[in-house]
Protein backbone atom coordinates (compact mmCIF):
# COMPACT_ATOMS: atom_id res chain seq x y z
CA UNK A 1 0.00 0.00 0.00
CA UNK A 2 2.71 2.20 0.86
CA UNK A 3 4.34 1.54 -2.49
CA UNK A 4 0.84 1.86 -4.58
CA UNK A 5 0.24 5.16 -2.69
CA UNK A 6 3.95 6.51 -4.12
CA UNK A 7 3.32 5.23 -7.43
CA UNK A 8 0.08 6.86 -7.35
CA UNK A 9 1.90 10.44 -6.31
CA UNK A 10 4.49 9.72 -9.00
CA UNK A 11 2.51 9.33 -11.79
CA UNK A 12 -1.26 10.41 -11.16
CA UNK A 13 -0.33 13.75 -10.14
CA UNK A 14 3.07 14.27 -11.83
CA UNK A 15 0.68 17.14 -13.49
CA UNK A 16 3.60 19.70 -14.34
CA UNK A 17 5.26 16.67 -16.49
CA UNK A 18 8.42 17.79 -14.22
CA UNK A 19 8.98 14.21 -12.18
CA UNK A 20 7.64 16.28 -8.99
CA UNK A 21 4.37 15.61 -7.17
CA UNK A 22 1.57 18.42 -7.58
CA UNK A 23 -0.62 18.75 -4.52
CA UNK A 24 -4.21 20.06 -5.06
CA UNK A 25 -5.28 21.64 -2.15
CA UNK A 26 -3.96 23.92 0.53
CA UNK A 27 -4.29 20.98 3.10
CA UNK A 28 -2.15 18.67 1.60
CA UNK A 29 1.22 20.55 2.39
CA UNK A 30 -0.62 21.08 5.62
CA UNK A 31 0.34 25.00 5.39
CA UNK A 32 -3.39 26.06 4.94
CA UNK A 33 -2.63 29.71 4.92
CA UNK A 34 0.96 30.06 3.97
CA UNK A 35 1.03 33.32 1.53
CA UNK A 36 2.43 31.14 -0.98
CA UNK A 37 -0.84 29.97 -1.84
CA UNK A 38 -2.15 33.90 -2.17
CA UNK A 39 -2.29 34.62 -5.73
CA UNK A 40 -3.66 30.95 -7.10
CA UNK A 41 -6.08 31.17 -4.19
CA UNK A 42 -7.13 34.33 -5.59
CA UNK A 43 -8.74 32.18 -8.92
CA UNK A 44 -10.86 30.35 -6.60
CA UNK A 45 -14.86 31.60 -5.76
CA UNK A 46 -15.24 30.45 -2.36
CA UNK A 47 -17.88 28.58 -1.02
CA UNK A 48 -20.30 31.08 0.69
CA UNK A 49 -19.51 30.52 4.72
CA UNK A 50 -23.69 29.80 5.67
CA UNK A 51 -22.70 26.41 3.59
CA UNK A 52 -20.27 25.16 6.24
CA UNK A 53 -19.03 25.16 9.67
CA UNK A 54 -15.36 25.70 11.05
CA UNK A 55 -14.61 22.82 13.93
CA UNK A 56 -11.27 25.05 13.85
CA UNK A 57 -12.46 27.49 15.84
CA UNK A 58 -13.86 25.10 18.37
CA UNK A 59 -10.13 24.55 19.96
CA UNK A 60 -8.57 28.29 18.56
CA UNK A 61 -8.77 31.84 18.33
CA UNK A 62 -9.74 32.97 15.20
CA UNK A 63 -6.63 35.61 15.07
CA UNK A 64 -4.28 32.68 14.95
CA UNK A 65 -6.26 30.87 12.37
CA UNK A 66 -7.07 30.97 8.52
CA UNK A 67 -9.86 33.63 7.40
CA UNK A 68 -13.46 32.46 6.61
CA UNK A 69 -12.19 34.00 2.88
CA UNK A 70 -9.65 31.18 2.97
CA UNK A 71 -11.99 28.49 4.49
CA UNK A 72 -14.35 29.69 1.73
CA UNK A 73 -11.54 28.82 -0.98
CA UNK A 74 -10.69 25.04 0.93
CA UNK A 75 -14.55 24.29 0.66
CA UNK A 76 -15.04 25.28 -2.44
CA UNK A 77 -11.64 23.12 -3.84
CA UNK A 78 -12.25 20.11 -1.47
CA UNK A 79 -16.04 20.04 -3.06
CA UNK A 80 -14.59 20.11 -6.64
CA UNK A 81 -12.58 17.07 -6.39
CA UNK A 82 -15.34 15.50 -4.65
CA UNK A 83 -17.54 15.87 -7.41
CA UNK A 84 -15.03 14.63 -9.93
CA UNK A 85 -14.80 11.32 -8.01
CA UNK A 86 -11.24 12.07 -6.78
CA UNK A 87 -10.29 11.06 -10.29
CA UNK A 88 -7.41 13.65 -11.03
CA UNK A 89 -8.00 13.18 -14.90
CA UNK A 90 -11.40 14.51 -14.92
CA UNK A 91 -11.22 17.42 -11.61
CA UNK A 92 -10.55 20.92 -12.65
CA UNK A 93 -7.34 21.29 -10.46
CA UNK A 94 -7.64 24.78 -10.18
CA UNK A 95 -4.92 25.31 -7.93
CA UNK A 96 -1.95 22.80 -8.73
CA UNK A 97 1.23 23.74 -7.74
CA UNK A 98 4.72 21.45 -6.93
CA UNK A 99 5.28 22.33 -3.12
CA UNK A 100 9.06 21.57 -2.04
CA UNK A 101 8.37 20.22 1.60
CA UNK A 102 5.78 18.29 0.31
CA UNK A 103 8.20 16.08 -2.64
CA UNK A 104 11.29 16.39 0.13
CA UNK A 105 9.41 14.53 2.16
CA UNK A 106 8.15 12.30 -0.58
CA UNK A 107 12.16 11.94 -1.41
CA UNK A 108 12.90 10.75 1.73
CA UNK A 109 9.72 8.38 2.26
CA UNK A 110 11.28 6.81 -0.75
CA UNK A 111 14.81 5.97 0.63
CA UNK A 112 12.48 4.97 3.70
CA UNK A 113 10.71 2.41 1.77
CA UNK A 114 13.97 1.16 0.41
CA UNK A 115 15.53 0.58 3.58
CA UNK A 116 11.65 -1.47 4.65
CA UNK A 117 12.36 -3.32 1.33
CA UNK A 118 16.06 -4.40 2.26
CA UNK A 119 14.19 -5.54 6.31
CA UNK A 120 12.17 -7.24 4.56
CA UNK A 121 14.38 -9.22 1.74
CA UNK A 122 12.67 -7.59 -1.13
CA UNK A 123 15.03 -5.29 -3.89
CA UNK A 124 14.85 -1.64 -2.51
CA UNK A 125 16.50 -0.34 -5.91
CA UNK A 126 13.48 1.21 -7.34
CA UNK A 127 12.85 3.49 -4.25
CA UNK A 128 16.24 4.73 -4.37
CA UNK A 129 16.17 6.07 -7.55
CA UNK A 130 13.34 7.35 -7.13
CA UNK A 131 14.52 9.15 -4.68
CA UNK A 132 17.23 10.29 -6.78
CA UNK A 133 14.62 11.48 -9.63
CA UNK A 134 12.94 13.52 -7.20
CA UNK A 135 16.37 15.09 -5.35
CA UNK A 136 17.15 16.66 -8.96
CA UNK A 137 13.66 17.38 -10.00
CA UNK A 138 13.65 19.39 -6.83
CA UNK A 139 16.72 21.06 -7.66
CA UNK A 140 15.81 21.60 -11.49
CA UNK A 141 12.56 22.96 -11.30
CA UNK A 142 11.95 24.12 -7.44
CA UNK A 143 15.76 25.71 -6.43
CA UNK A 144 15.98 29.47 -6.40
CA UNK A 145 19.97 29.90 -6.17
CA UNK A 146 19.51 33.73 -5.67
CA UNK A 147 16.84 33.78 -3.01
CA UNK A 148 18.98 30.82 -1.36
CA UNK A 149 15.86 28.44 -1.13
CA UNK A 150 13.52 26.46 -3.00
CA UNK A 151 10.12 28.16 -4.43
CA UNK A 152 6.50 26.86 -5.13
CA UNK A 153 6.25 26.43 -8.47
CA UNK A 154 2.30 27.05 -9.93
CA UNK A 155 1.53 24.60 -12.39
CA UNK A 156 -1.04 27.32 -13.88
CA UNK A 157 1.10 29.93 -14.38
CA UNK A 158 4.57 27.84 -14.54
CA UNK A 159 6.06 30.42 -12.69
CA UNK A 160 8.00 30.41 -9.23
CA UNK A 161 5.74 32.10 -6.28
CA UNK A 162 8.00 35.22 -4.90
CA UNK A 163 7.41 34.54 -1.21
CA UNK A 164 9.92 32.29 1.17
CA UNK A 165 8.33 30.07 3.15
CA UNK A 166 9.67 27.39 5.77
CA UNK A 167 8.48 24.95 3.08
CA UNK A 168 11.61 26.01 1.18
CA UNK A 169 13.67 25.13 4.00
CA UNK A 170 12.83 21.53 4.59
CA UNK A 171 14.28 20.08 1.28
CA UNK A 172 17.18 20.37 3.72
CA UNK A 173 15.94 16.94 5.17
CA UNK A 174 17.07 15.27 1.89
CA UNK A 175 20.61 13.67 2.10
CA UNK A 176 22.20 13.76 -1.62
CA UNK A 177 21.51 18.20 -1.72
CA UNK A 178 24.21 19.35 -3.54
CA UNK A 179 27.03 21.28 -1.52
CA UNK A 180 26.06 24.35 -2.89
CA UNK A 181 22.72 24.33 -2.29
CA UNK A 182 23.16 22.99 1.77
CA UNK A 183 25.52 25.77 2.17
CA UNK A 184 23.09 28.32 0.84
CA UNK A 185 19.96 26.55 2.66
CA UNK A 186 21.62 27.37 5.80
CA UNK A 187 22.53 30.61 5.58
CA UNK A 188 19.09 31.85 4.49
CA UNK A 189 18.25 29.57 7.68
CA UNK A 190 20.75 31.48 10.11
CA UNK A 191 20.01 35.22 8.11
CA UNK A 192 17.40 37.15 9.11
CA UNK A 193 14.59 36.31 6.83
CA UNK A 194 14.57 33.16 9.05
CA UNK A 195 16.23 33.50 12.80
CA UNK A 196 13.90 35.00 15.29
CA UNK A 197 15.63 37.18 17.86
CA UNK A 198 13.93 35.77 20.29
CA UNK A 199 13.67 32.12 19.78
CA UNK A 200 15.74 29.53 17.57
CA UNK A 201 12.55 27.97 16.45
CA UNK A 202 11.80 28.40 12.68
CA UNK A 203 8.90 31.00 11.52
CA UNK A 204 7.11 29.88 8.63
CA UNK A 205 6.75 32.19 6.48
CA UNK A 206 9.83 35.46 5.98
CA UNK A 207 10.00 37.61 8.75
CA UNK A 208 10.96 40.22 6.37
CA UNK A 209 8.06 39.57 4.20
CA UNK A 210 4.92 41.69 3.07
CA UNK A 211 2.61 39.14 4.61
CA UNK A 212 4.43 38.11 7.74
CA UNK A 213 2.22 37.73 10.85
CA UNK A 214 3.01 36.56 14.08
CA UNK A 215 -0.16 34.64 14.60
CA UNK A 216 -1.87 33.74 11.88
CA UNK A 217 -1.45 30.06 11.64
CA UNK A 218 1.18 29.42 8.50
CA UNK A 219 1.72 33.31 7.98
CA UNK A 220 4.41 33.44 10.55
CA UNK A 221 4.51 31.72 13.50
CA UNK A 222 6.58 28.76 14.44
CA UNK A 223 5.54 25.35 14.45
CA UNK A 224 7.00 22.51 16.11
CA UNK A 225 6.93 19.84 13.37
CA UNK A 226 8.94 21.79 10.66
CA UNK A 227 11.45 22.46 13.37
CA UNK A 228 11.99 18.64 14.09
CA UNK A 229 12.10 18.80 10.01
CA UNK A 230 14.65 20.62 10.18
CA UNK A 231 16.68 19.88 12.99
CA UNK A 232 17.02 16.18 11.18
CA UNK A 233 17.97 17.77 7.95
CA UNK A 234 20.89 19.98 9.87
CA UNK A 235 21.98 16.73 11.22
CA UNK A 236 21.46 14.73 7.57
CA UNK A 237 24.20 17.20 7.01
CA UNK A 238 26.61 17.68 9.18
CA UNK A 239 25.40 20.31 11.02
CA UNK A 240 25.50 19.41 14.28
CA UNK A 241 25.57 22.66 16.22
CA UNK A 242 23.20 24.36 14.79
CA UNK A 243 21.02 21.04 15.14
CA UNK A 244 21.93 20.82 18.74
CA UNK A 245 20.87 24.94 18.87
CA UNK A 246 17.40 23.93 17.53
CA UNK A 247 16.90 20.70 19.43
CA UNK A 248 17.54 23.26 22.93
CA UNK A 249 14.78 25.28 21.89
CA UNK A 250 12.13 22.97 21.07
CA UNK A 251 12.58 21.08 24.28
CA UNK A 252 12.45 24.55 25.63
CA UNK A 253 9.61 26.17 24.02
CA UNK A 254 7.53 23.05 23.71
CA UNK A 255 7.14 22.23 27.52
CA UNK A 256 7.36 26.49 28.11
CA UNK A 257 4.06 26.79 25.91
CA UNK A 258 2.38 23.75 27.17
CA UNK A 259 2.77 21.85 24.46
CA UNK A 260 1.36 24.60 22.09
CA UNK A 261 0.41 24.13 18.53
CA UNK A 262 2.46 26.85 17.48
CA UNK A 263 4.09 29.94 18.54
CA UNK A 264 4.92 33.49 17.85
CA UNK A 265 8.25 32.97 16.46
CA UNK A 266 9.28 36.29 18.42
CA UNK A 267 8.23 36.02 22.01
CA UNK A 268 7.65 32.37 22.19
CA UNK A 269 4.17 32.77 23.27
CA UNK A 270 1.89 29.83 22.86
CA UNK A 271 -0.77 30.03 20.00
CA UNK A 272 -3.71 27.79 18.59
CA UNK A 273 -4.41 24.67 20.77
CA UNK A 274 -2.25 23.53 23.54
CA UNK A 275 -1.46 20.04 24.54
CA UNK A 276 -1.06 19.13 20.62
CA UNK A 277 -0.11 15.88 20.22
CA UNK A 278 2.85 16.01 17.22
CA UNK A 279 4.16 18.68 19.94
CA UNK A 280 4.25 16.15 22.66
CA UNK A 281 4.96 13.20 20.12
CA UNK A 282 7.96 14.93 18.52
CA UNK A 283 9.15 16.27 22.11
CA UNK A 284 9.81 12.33 23.40
CA UNK A 285 11.02 11.80 20.13
CA UNK A 286 13.90 14.22 20.49
CA UNK A 287 14.06 13.24 24.25
CA UNK A 288 14.61 9.84 23.31
CA UNK A 289 17.51 10.46 20.71
CA UNK A 290 19.50 13.18 20.45
CA UNK A 291 21.41 15.20 23.34
CA UNK A 292 23.26 14.62 26.91
CA UNK A 293 20.74 13.43 29.41
CA UNK A 294 21.42 16.06 32.03
CA UNK A 295 20.31 18.62 29.36
CA UNK A 296 18.10 21.67 31.45
CA UNK A 297 15.99 21.60 28.59
CA UNK A 298 15.04 18.23 28.71
CA UNK A 299 13.64 18.43 32.27
CA UNK A 300 11.71 21.97 31.15
CA UNK A 301 9.96 19.55 28.81
CA UNK A 302 9.77 16.76 31.03
CA UNK A 303 8.72 18.50 33.95
CA UNK A 304 5.66 20.51 32.10
CA UNK A 305 4.07 17.12 30.99
CA UNK A 306 3.11 16.10 34.27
Amino acid sequence: RLAAWHDYLLDRRDLGGGGLAAVVHPWEPGMDNSPCWDRALQRIEPSPPDTFRRADLDHGHPADRPTDLDYGRYVRLATEYRDAGYDDRAAPHRFAVEDPSFNALLAVSELALAALSRELGLPGERHTERASALTRALVDRLWDAEAGLFRVRDLHTGAHVDEASVSGLVPLLVPHLPADVVRSLHATLTGARFSAPATRLVPSYDLTGRAFDPTRYWRGPAWFNTAWLIERGLRTHGLTRDADVLRADFLARAGRSGFAEYVDPATGAARGTRHFSWTAALTLDLLATAGPADHPERHDATEART
